[in-house]
């Protein structure tokens, strides 16, 4: 195989794991909403026990990249390509973390009464669900019109977010049981940064495809 040929191919194969890692953490989110919804603790611990795959397949792309750079030297396209890759798996990884610390939650400490998951707080889940199986598809494609496209996606997650966190929040003082209130407040929250960490993705995809270094979420 001439060298340009086994370049390429290894870049293949870089953006091959790159794929496979994202299928990865939007399993642990579609799973860690499935556990939350059905209060699943069984399922809610597979997530934690498979985190350690996840992050095993971070570090390998990261490997793998930082080789290429150094013994490649690639330039222009070739160099952002490699960039976006370690940037969108470390985005990646902290995604299936988010789901981690939903199953967590849903398990809770020993004792602990099952959540009990809002309509309101499901359909945030399933908005930043989403927004994750759209940026992974404009990664597979190198598709820069689907990434920008996430800024709207985001802007309305957010609009779903604030209003349920200021209903979560306001519970407290009359909740029976806020300990787990606060729970549901945290999964708010890891849902609402996994829609973040999508919208991180797609400025990557921006920038491997264009150039241009642009903030999609100011």
């Amino acid at each position: 195989m001439r060298t340009r040929e086994h370049y390429d191919a290894e870049l293949a194969n870089l953006h091959q794991q790159l794929h496979e890692l994202g299928a990865m953490a939007a399993t642990a989110v579609a799973r860690a909403l499935d556990a939350l919804a059905r209060r699943d603790h069984t399922l809610a611990q597979q997530i934690k026990d498979d985190d350690a795959l996840v992050d095993q397949a971070q570090h390998h792309i990261e490997e793998r990249a930082v080789s290429l750079i150094a013994l490649q030297q690639p330039v222009a396209r070739d160099l952002r390509r490699i960039i976006a890759a370690i940037a969108i798996s470390s985005e990646l990884e902290r995604i299936a973390d988010y789901a981690k610390g939903i199953a967590r939650l849903v398990i809770g400490p020993t004792g602990a009464r099952p959540l009990e998951a809002s309509a309101e707080l499901l359909r945030v889940g399933a908005m930043a669900q989403a927004s994750l199986a759209h940026v992974l598809a404009a990664v597979a494609a190198n598709d820069e019109a689907a990434a920008r496209a996430l800024a709207l996606e985001e802007d309305q997650i957010d609009l779903a977010y604030k209003p349920l966190k200021a209903r979560l929040t306001a519970s407290l003082t009359t909740s029976p049981d806020p300990a787990r209130d606060v729970d549901l407040l945290f999964i708010a929250h890891n849902l609402e940064r996994i829609a973040d960490r999508a919208t991180n993705i797609a400025e990557r995809v921006i920038y491997w495809a264009s150039a241009q270094t642009i903030a999609l979420n100011p």
